[in-house]
């Protein structure tokens, strides 16, 4: 069968193609590719519905006479807590005068800090199923509702809801992925989902530098008879602040717009939990910045790859609300809703920042290639304690020593079988990518626990599920990635390996981490408790300004050599100028001392054209080191395990998948980076 050519320009950006109805690529011998790798375009209803009782279940509600029991739990688990904290662990690090601290009990928290942690982190030890945690995520909203309490100056609008048309959607990425899945299907015919085989299973994860493009598997959750399913999310907005001409220079209106996923180990948790961060991110930016909270769908109803595609479709939704693609009613209507791609930001914590990483490489692997005009992808990328490998296999994840709320580890192992079955606790790698088989059966779970390891065990190692063990060059080409991780967080290995990695493959961008001493996972969502939390708001707004004009320098750069090369041809010569780029890019951002321009008294001075702390850092990756302590004084410096020892957490990259750059120990030459205080 002739395969057809340039792939790339088959689809126009509002989904229809340019050439049949059904095009080529639909069109094998009868075959349609949907089923092209053996699945049909909506797999076979051959699985009961959750019954009501298991939906009450999965939408937190407790029915059982084990879910009241779990309410007393954790009141008891709460008690103890604080008489362990009391009488156990304070007298312990008295009397060691905090000797062995680092990994326990903050030094610098204050009483009442540790109490809350205390029992934050008893109480969320204490779920054992869906509903128990959903349970907590529902009470965490409320708690956290409260907090808009101190929060002015923001337009809050929620329950948005559209619809989204799967097959539409998909289109792009069908067609990317063609060449890839036709050649498992004439090589290894296969026609039954529920036994896919070794050759389908491995195409998730091809090994090496070279390795073709990893093959996504098809939906498994459940979407309406019509092919459709409702998306939903909240708008926030800051307002403007009232500020006159006596209170100094007015930051200018922005544009910008965030497209934010919430975190929750992509089980609980939604936008109403972080409503308040969003909030307080927003004013940071400035008035006018939008924030779309995006409500994307949960395992284990919809594993993996659900979440992405309503990534996809949330950012289509801003971009382009008329697309063939989206259904939109009067309750989805906002004002001024086409958005210019150019003024996006992507950002999301936790699991959240696992969605916002998959889909900026969704977008530059699956959906660009196959599409005509190309999208432009979002200038930057915010990261709040992203859970980069969902298998926790590097040390901090799995350390029952962190003072740290997020229970741990949160998946196992893609390459030994004995830990996967004997796991105890929750398991919310496995949710994600196999769903549950004792709340809802799909195709990946419903034959045993043999046919559930293998699909965990192949998409456990998808570049889009566990992004910091991508092969090597996958994650060349993305924009400018700030990372915020924390000394207390379970997941502060896995970021800084995915920031190595990520300074490694995108040398032209700016990769930034920023780690907070003595603080926890997501603490820029406790504002109130601690200091950082504010400090790292302001940070993520700063990246942003500077994010901004390297965008519109390199846009006035393009536009001097078009300029430059129409004046060339008619013989005119001109020289080229110089920009602030270069310098600018690898200068961490900060905003405590004057300028080192020459600035107009009545003109607003943006952050990144202040003076910073850390000036003209050159690490060896590419990559901007940067710790934070509580009181906002920065250094550059790397904390924790050696990332030379984090690369090869997995057996399958001792091959050298993974990139070493040639510098000695590979460690940041410290003594060379001046430091200040603020």
């Amino acid at each position: 069968m002739k395969k057809p050519s340039k792939l790339h320009s088959l689809y126009t950006r509002t989904g229809t193609s340019k050439g049949d109805t059904t095009p080529d690529f639909e069109k094998s011998n009868g075959v349609d590719t949907a089923t092209a790798n053996g699945h049909a375009k909506s797999p076979p209803r051959r699985f009961p519905k959750p019954s009501i009782f298991q939906r009450a279940q999965l939408l937190g509600i407790l029915y059982r006479p084990r879910d009241v029991v779990f309410l007393f739990q954790m009141v008891f688990a709460a008690f103890w807590a604080l008489i362990r904290l009391h009488y156990i662990e304070l007298p312990y690090h008295l009397l060691t005068r905090f000797k062995y601290s680092t990994k326990q009990h903050p030094a610098a928290w204050s009483w009442w800090t540790s109490v809350f942690f205390a029992t934050m982190r008893a109480c969320s030890s204490k779920g054992s199923t869906i509903g128990q945690v959903r349970f907590i995520g529902v009470a965490l909203s409320i708690v956290m509702s409260l907090k808009l309490l101190f929060v002015r100056k923001v337009k809050i609008t929620r329950d948005v809801k559209f619809k989204v048309k799967l097959d539409v959607l998909l289109r792009p990425e069908r067609a990317t992925l063609f060449e890839v899945r036709e050649g498992i299907r004439t090589s290894h015919f296969f026609d039954e989902v529920l036994h896919p085989s070794e050759e389908y299973l491995k195409s998730m994860h091809p090994q090496g530098p070279n390795a073709p493009l990893a093959n996504l598997p098809e939906e498994v959750g459940d979407i309406d008879p019509d092919g459709t399913y409702t998306l939903k999310g909240e708008w926030i907005e800051a307002l403007d602040d009232g500020k006159t001409s006596e209170s100094g220079p007015a930051k200018p209106r922005s544009k910008t717009v965030i497209l934010y996923f919430h975190g929750g180990a992509y089980t609980f948790c939604s936008s109403r939990t972080h409503t308040h961060m969003l909030a307080k991110l927003a004013k940071a930016v400035g008035p006018g910045t939008r924030v779309f909270s995006v409500d994307y769908r949960r395992a284990p109803e919809h594993p993996f790859p659900a979440a992405i595609h309503d990534a996809f479709a949330a950012y289509l939704y801003l971009t382009e609300p008329n697309h063939a693609a989206l259904v939109l009613n009067e309750s989805s209507a906002v004002e001024e809703l086409s958005v210019d791609p150019k003024d996006i930001v992507v950002a999301g914590d936790s699991a959240g920042g696992n969605l916002a990483t998959a889909f900026m490489l969704y977008m530059a692997r699956y959906v660009q290639p196959s599409t005509e005009p190309r999208f432009l992808l979002p200038h930057a990328t915010l990261l709040l304690s992203p859970w980069v490998d969902v298998t926790s296999s590097l040390a901090g994840s799995k350390s029952f020593e962190s003072y740290c709320y997020c229970p741990g580890p949160l998946g196992t192992t893609p390459f030994d079988k004995k830990t996967y079955t004997g796991f105890k606790k929750h398991n919310f790698a496995s949710y994600y990518i196999c769903g549950d088989h004792t709340l809802v059966l799909n195709n990946r779970n419903a034959l045993g626990v043999d046919r559930r390891w293998e699909w965990y065990s192949h998409i456990a190692q998808h570049p889009l599920v566990s992004p910091a063990f991508a092969n090597r060059g996958f994650l060349r080409g993305l924009t400018n990635t700030l990372v915020q991780t924390a000394s207390h967080d379970r997941l502060v290995d896995e970021s800084r390996l995915y920031a190595h990695r990520l300074g490694l493959e995108n040398s032209k961008s700016v990769t930034r981490i920023e780690v907070y001493k003595d603080m926890v996972h997501v603490h820029q969502a406790l504002s109130l408790i601690f200091r950082s939390a504010n400090i790292a708001i302001q940070n993520l707004a700063r990246f942003i300004e500077r994010s901004e004009y390297l965008r519109d320098e390199q846009e006035r750069e393009m536009s001097a050599k078009t300029v430059m090369t129409d004046q060339d041809q008619n013989g005119d010569h001109v020289s080229g100028r110089r920009t602030y780029a270069a310098m600018l890019r690898k200068t961490p951002v900060r905003s405590d001392s004057k300028p080192d321009v020459t600035i107009g008294d009545d003109a607003y001075v943006p952050a990144f054209k202040l003076p910073t702390m850390v000036r003209d850092k050159d690490s060896f990756d590419g990559v901007e080191w940067v710790v934070v302590e509580q009181n906002g004084r920065e250094y550059a410096s790397d904390e924790g395990v050696p990332v030379q020892s984090l690369k090869y957490a997995w057996p399958s990259h001792n091959s050298g998948n993974i990139s070493t750059p040639a510098t000695p120990n590979n460690t940041i030459n410290k003594a060379s980076l001046a430091t200040r205080e603020p």
